[in-house]
């Protein structure tokens, strides 16, 4: 949140929290797609707002996998600017390549 992200959940009580993307410029399937390729794995997710579950909104961000990995606050912090960094490299990716999401892809692979 203190990056501009907007949490839909406004943090987490059941450790999974939901980030808009698409307030951004960038849809859920894309994010998740580079964030796998950096080896971060989430879902895509809708949120509210959503016109179709084909194309969401929004990552899910679950942390109960890295908690018994012994990540601790300060561990996600750096996993939150990972996150950042690609959601930047994701919205340059889109700007030359273009929104579709093949187009997408292959701009990922490109990089």
């Amino acid at each position: 949140m203190k990056r501009g992200y907007k949490l839909i959940t406004d943090g987490t009580d059941n450790h999974i929290c939901l980030m808009s993307c698409i307030d951004k410029g960038l849809t859920g399937s894309k994010m998740e797609m580079a964030l796998d390729d950096v080896h971060i794995t989430l879902n895509k997710n809708t949120i509210i707002g959503d016109k179709s579950a084909i194309t969401p909104g929004g990552i899910r961000i679950g942390t109960p996998a890295v908690t018994t990995r012994g990540y601790l606050e300060k561990d996600m912090r750096e996993v939150g600017r990972f996150i950042d960094e690609t959601f930047k490299i994701s919205l340059d990716i889109q700007a030359k390549k273009g929104k579709k999401l093949t187009a997408f892809r292959e701009g990922l692979k490109e990089s």
